[in-house]
């Protein structure tokens, strides 16, 4: 699914012609393998191996593409609470800070980001609330325990991206290489 099966979609979309922007929900910390989150999640049936073979493999299909684009979401530990909505959220770009997000806000940024292509297309960002953000390598437990700390207010990369508005959330984002 994360990997054969999106590129199918990717495809699919592609020769479609209809689906110009493409997104995908993939996860924090795929690109650390050595990140407490990228271990743990792995465990189960290597899916963190596979969701980033799949980011690459759509990246290669939409490159030089000036029909369609892809935006890549990487949302942080998952929560069941109500969304929080723009303004409590924060993105990042690097794959280097996380946090926890509810589905909810996760399915409002999929949503927004397709009205902002000029800001979202193309590029791969990470989303979760700004008041839980902290270095990837030390989310783990505290994302289970939903413990917030110190180290959230700390940890700055000047990649943080927030906005009181969507498309000045989306406006601070860089481009995929």
């Amino acid at each position: 699914m994360d990997n054969a099966g999106l590129v199918s979609v990717a495809k699919a979309c592609i020769a479609a012609s209809q689906v110009t922007h493409l997104v995908i929900v993939s996860s924090g910390g795929v690109t650390k393998p050595d990140s407490p989150v990228y271990k743990f999640l792995n465990l189960f049936g290597n899916i963190m191996a596979e969701k980033i073979k799949g980011e690459e493999a759509v990246r290669a299909l939409y490159k030089g593409d000036d029909k369609n684009v892809c935006t890549v979401v990487r949302p942080g530990g998952l929560t069941e609470e109500a969304g929080k909505g723009v303004t409590a959220l924060e993105l990042n770009q690097g794959d280097t800070k996380s946090g926890r997000i509810s589905r909810a806000d996760v399915a409002a940024l999929c949503v927004e980001s397709t009205f902002y292509p000029q800001y979202t297309g193309d590029t791969t960002f990470e989303c979760y609330d700004a008041d839980t953000g902290k270095p990837l390598q030390s989310v783990g437990l505290s994302n289970i325990m939903k413990a917030k700390t110190e180290e959230s207010k700390a940890f700055v990369t000047g990649r943080e991206c927030r906005g009181d508005s969507w498309e000045k959330m989306f406006s601070g984002l860089e481009k995929d290489a």
